[in-house]
């Protein structure tokens, strides 16, 4: 379920800048522990290189349920990219496909709940290892420059590039971190990660 949400949220997202109100969520999700950046210095320090489990515990740390609703459900509602990612969501859940931008997103994450029905592991596992790359791949830079916006966020408060002593950028560790979970993919097509420009 969060993993729906998160794919959701980044496909949601919209506009080059950031709102003030967004800014707000995104420092909700920090303060209230949606993002949670002990964990993810703990790991990012236990691993002394970029790979994909990275990705993966990114996942297991950023908490968009907490994000969209238990931890900063008035902030989300103020922010025009969280309302976005609810309506989002509700299409997904009833079962609808879309087309357009993040079509490919949307309809892969309708495609992984309508194949696993209730089995939420099953859920999880296929909008990871999945559709989580079409975020990444190109086709939908509203959710790679949302996702790389929480990602600098957690990024900036964990000190996370001092922990796994990266010399770079936030966002260009983030897309380093994309490809070591996508590299397959991104071989296949030819691309590097399509992390959104800030």
């Amino acid at each position: 379920e969060v993993v729906v949400l998160l794919l959701l949220a980044v496909a949601a997202a919209s506009g080059k800048g950031l709102s003030k109100s967004c800014r707000e969520l995104l420092s909700c999700a920090i303060n209230r522990g949606c993002i949670k950046t002990s964990f993810l210095t703990a790991r990012f320090r236990e691993t002394h290189s970029i790979t994909s489990q990275i990705y993966d515990d990114l996942a297991t740390a950023i908490d968009y349920g907490c994000i969209f609703n238990t931890g900063c459900n008035d902030e989300c509602n103020a922010c025009n990219l969280c309302m976005q990612s609810k309506l989002q969501l509700t299409d997904v859940l009833s079962g609808e496909s879309t087309s357009g931008e993040c079509g490919t997103l949307v309809n892969c994450a309708t495609e992984c709940i309508a194949r696993a029905g209730a089995v939420s592991d099953k859920i999880v596992n296929c909008l990871l290892h999945g559709c989580a790359f079409h975020c990444f791949s190109g086709t939908c830079s509203k959710c790679s420059r949302f996702t790389t916006r929480v990602f600098n966020q957690a990024c900036v408060s964990g000190d996370l590039r001092k922990a796994i002593n990266y010399n770079g950028q936030c966002h260009e560790m983030f897309r380093t971190i994309v490809y070591a979970k996508f590299k397959k993919d991104f071989d296949a097509i030819g691309r590097q990660p399509a992390i959104g420009h800030l």
